[in-house]
């Protein structure tokens, strides 16, 4: 709770500076994972697909520049193999994510049709971890946040005086490894996440 406080009081922050678009975004998102570890040939194992859903703000900095932030509500997958596929764990986990971006928009490509492309990072808050098999758990605990780097592309569509569509991409790297304890053997786990995402939404 106290986490979904502080999201909220960034985000209050940052509507605080000047007038900014506020919008809604559904997003299918491929939620797959970077894993190693030496000791035991580790591997990543496959991906799967969720639905992310938030609060997006873009505020103007000039004509073709905005800064993007939100309030987005981001599951992920944490799945490893080992070579011999004698050890393979899931886990599931949630995040509160504040993007921080700047959008880079291009002219117009047609009557109130804009390009744009996205750089930038954020601040995640894990709020739920769960593993697929609770009798067999070699991850103990997950850190509590994590920063990816985000790179993404996409239109814009303004459909009315105050309502503007949009559709487009975004890769998210994550930085941080997930695994903060692990049992013996696996002290050496390495996961990172990764992302890659269809963002759709409006704005008003």
């Amino acid at each position: 709770m106290k986490k979904l406080f502080l999201a909220l009081f960034l985000l209050s922050a940052f509507g605080s500076l000047a007038q900014v678009k506020l919008g809604l975004k559904l997003a299918p998102v491929i939620t797959a994972n970077r894993a190693t570890n030496d000791s035991l040939n580790i591997d990543e194992n496959g991906s799967k697909v969720k639905f992310s859903i938030g609060l997006v703000l873009d505020k103007q900095l000039s004509e073709t520049y905005f800064l993007s932030s939100g309030l987005i509500y981001l599951p992920k997958r944490v799945a490893y193999i080992n070579a011999d596929r004698t050890v393979a764990e899931e886990y599931t986990l949630q995040y509160l994510q504040i993007p921080i971006s700047l959008k880079l928009f291009t002219n117009e490509i047609a009557p109130d049709l804009k390009p744009y492309i996205q750089v930038g990072s954020g601040l995640e808050f894990k709020v739920f971890d769960e593993p697929k098999d609770p009798s067999f758990v070699n991850i103990q605990k997950f850190h509590a946040i994590d920063i990816p780097v985000i790179i993404g592309a996409g239109i814009e569509y303004r459909a009315g005086i105050n309502t503007t569509l949009f559709g487009g991409f975004s890769y998210q790297r994550g930085l941080i490894n997930t695994v903060s304890e692990a049992t013996a053997g696996f002290e050496d786990l390495q996961i990172r996440n990764t992302i890659f995402s269809i963002d759709l939404g409006l704005k008003f």
